[in-house]
């Protein structure tokens, strides 16, 4: 009976963690959109928004925090037991608690390791604060892309 309880609560541990979490948003002036997002274990969370305006996937992090307006972010996407290595930069939102990752960086290769990749490091670059790094549990990505593109 305890090893029953004991895998139950590994599965349940896991698929916790590993599930994406899809959201339909309508704010009542724009065309309504969609939103996937995954949250590491601070409560910091990843999330993939189509623009309405161009049609482009935004990627970006919320609940976390950045001291510079503009800093660089490593990522390391684990695909296939190797790390795959970007460094894009960001712009952080007013209240300093979103950053959006720029260019549109599910473009090209990134796009691939994104799909593919069963853990992503973020790690921010901020010359004033401390360098924080997150980790994602990425199981699911392909489906939270196909969600956002409506597919």
């Amino acid at each position: 009976m305890k090893t029953l309880l004991l895998i139950l609560g590994l599965v349940l541990s896991y698929t916790a963690s590993a599930q994406w979490t899809y959201e339909k948003i309508d704010n009542g002036f724009d065309i309504p959109y969609r939103i996937a997002y995954t949250e590491d274990n601070r409560g910091c969370y990843l999330k993939l928004e189509k623009l309405v305006s161009n049609g482009e996937v935004m990627f970006y992090i919320g609940n976390g925090h950045t001291c510079d307006d503009e800093p660089f972010v490593d990522l390391a996407f684990l695909v296939n037991k190797e790390y795959k290595k970007y460094t894009v930069s960001g712009i952080t939102s007013g209240d300093r608690k979103t950053l959006f990752l720029i260019p549109n960086m599910l473009s090209d290769s990134c796009l691939n390791d994104f799909r593919t990749c069963t853990s992503l490091k973020l790690r921010i670059n901020d010359a004033s604060c401390s360098e924080e790094v997150y980790e994602f549990n990425m199981s699911g990505s392909t489906a939270a892309l196909k969600f956002i593109d409506n597919k």
